[in-house]
């Protein structure tokens, strides 16, 4: 199966001191290999940006989110990016389906995926990607699998 790797998963599955943590490196220990992994690119930009800037003693420095996203990302998923003059036909999507404010960034990553092939999305938040793609599978690595 090609599975689409939201970037709530990753910052969790990365992070040592993320309060779901376990779970999510549980679920990408037993997805990688079993499955074709791919993360959008605009994931990988949010985890950066998301890791290094957490509070405290909880932010991670740039070259160790670099190193990171290499070992989890790089060695493992697929890249998912879209030609740059795709962003109008997504930009039309949004109008027909009247997505609006944050939401277009989910309904963007979930295109980016969808063009590249994904049978079902992975993320701790569901909910984001809800009613945005009725034909894909929603995976929340919270809920056992079948």
């Amino acid at each position: 199966m090609n599975i689409g790797v939201d970037g709530s998963l990753i910052v969790a599955a990365v992070h040592a001191n993320h309060p779901r943590h376990a779970l999510a490196a549980g679920w990408l220990i037993r997805n990688i290999g079993k499955h074709r992994l791919v993360v959008a690119h605009h994931s990988i930009l949010e985890t950066y940006a998301v890791l290094t800037r957490l509070p405290g003693d909880l932010r991670v420095t740039p070259s160790e989110t670099r190193d990171l996203l290499a070992a989890t990302v790089r060695a493992n998923m697929v890249v998912a990016g879209l030609p740059e003059q795709a962003i109008w036909s997504v930009i039309d999507s949004f109008v027909l389906s009247s997505v609006i404010g944050g939401r277009s960034y989910d309904a963007f990553i979930l295109q980016t995926l969808r063009a590249a092939g994904i049978d079902a999305v992975a993320s701790l938040n569901p909910s984001h990607f809800a009613g945005l793609a009725p034909e894909l599978r929603i995976l929340d690595p919270a809920v056992p699998e079948e």
